[in-house]
């Protein structure tokens, strides 16, 4: 299974508890197995050495963590604000139509909410699998560009309204863009093995330090392990926007397409 399969697979609990319980096990099974094997005053010889080594360690780690953290952060919200920005843009463009002479008018408004339904129906699922968009989807949306793009201003009053449709229709291709760039995620194989390299040995630390009190020393163990764990967790979380429990999800979209759906009953019944 792919890693997109296995967040689509697992409740988040689930996928939490794995990964924490994972780096928590190693960490302090490990511990307690070198103090068996060579005993507490073997190991207490290192604290001081392997101390001052370990906060190096843990320094290091620490910071590629925190960035690999703020850039899959920054990705998720962009995507997410992409997906708020597409739905406005749909809205607004919708709006702008009704300024067009009535055929050309509600032409664009068929295909407009042709293409959202497409964007919800068939982007999303596909989305979710890690795959970027439908074809059927774009297809629709080079249908509502190209009679965007068709429409002729018949009077000078018509000009501001035509200028501003075509920007829309540029912005929503970008945030369509946007939205299927963040896809597949922005953690590449490299980092994630040079994350779980580092995980592996700030996990493994512990096991070449001892004290007399076993148990202050297995939550000590058990605590960094813990926040270790929790923090690739999260990477894993957040680096498929829209895969997983916590997905986003394409509701604005189809806020929109209900919205819109409203006030072309209402402007039918109008005339």
């Amino acid at each position: 299974m792919s890693s997109i399969e296995i967040v689509n697979a697992l409740p988040v609990w689930m996928l939490a508890l794995l990964v924490i319980g994972a780096a928590v096990c190693f960490s302090v099974s490990l511990q307690l197995l070198t103090r068996w094997y060579f005993g507490v005053d073997v190991l207490a010889q290192n604290n001081e050495v392997a101390g001052f080594k370990f906060a190096v360690v843990g320094v290091a780690y620490g910071v590629l963590l925190a960035f690999v953290v703020i850039v899959v952060w920054n990705d998720f919200d962009r995507a997410q604000q992409a997906v708020y920005s597409e739905a406005e843009r749909f809205y607004n463009l919708h709006r702008t139509s009704f300024t067009f002479p009535e055929g050309t008018g509600q032409k664009i408004r068929q295909d407009l909410v042709a293409y959202a339904i497409d964007v919800r129906d068939k982007d999303w699922p596909l989305m979710e699998k890690g795959e970027r968009g439908s074809p059927a989807a774009a297809k629709s949306l080079s249908k509502l560009s190209f009679d965007v793009g068709q429409a002729k201003p018949e009077s000078l009053g018509l000009v501001p309204s035509v200028i501003h449709a075509f920007e829309l229709m540029q912005q929503i291709a970008d945030f369509r863009l946007e939205r299927l760039s963040a896809v597949g995620g922005q953690v590449t194989s490299v980092i994630w093995w040079v994350l779980l390299l580092g995980a592996f040995i700030n996990l493994g630390y512990p096991a070449f330090f001892a004290t007399k009190n076993v148990a202050a020393q297995i939550l000590m163990t058990g605590g960094l392990a813990a926040i270790i764990g929790g923090t690739l967790f999260l990477t894993i979380n957040l680096n498929y926007p829209f895969s997983g429990p916590e997905r986003l999800t394409s509701q604005p979209i189809d806020d929109v397409i209900q919205l819109m759906r409203i006030e072309n009953t209402t402007s039918v019944d109008q005339h």
